[in-house]
């Protein structure tokens, strides 16, 4: 089976990159294909518990990473970008793994397509 990785390195607000990888991703889903998704560098903020994005306007992106574990994709967040930043997944739903600095590479390495949305 064919895996493919998508790796999201945007801020959750600001542009339409978690939707549009979200929406790519689960475009995906009706194939027979493996499906990683990995939340890289500042995308990693959408883990911040209790977001309120209708103070700017914004939609809430969480909810669109929950139709991606719905969907059986496999969700990571990059473990260097969470301790830079403070954060945590611990009670965030959907679930989180995080990956340290080698398993990231082994995910990466091991991919047969990787699409990159920053």
């Amino acid at each position: 089976m064919k895996r493919i990785l998508f790796l999201v390195r945007s801020a959750p607000y600001g542009s339409a990159t978690i939707a549009e990888s979200v929406r790519g991703c689960l475009g995906f889903t009706t194939m027979p294909f493996e499906l990683h998704y990995v939340l890289m560098d500042d995308a990693a903020w959408v883990l911040i518990p209790n977001q309120q994005p209708s103070a700017i306007g914004a939609a809430p992106v969480l909810g669109l990473l929950s139709n991606l574990a719905e969907a059986d994709v496999r969700l990571y967040v990059d473990a260097v970008a969470l301790q830079q930043r403070g954060l945590s997944v611990d009670g965030v739903e959907p679930a989180f793994v995080p990956l340290d600095t080698d398993g990231l590479a082994e995910l990466i390495a091991s991919a047969d397509a990787v699409l990159t949305y920053e």
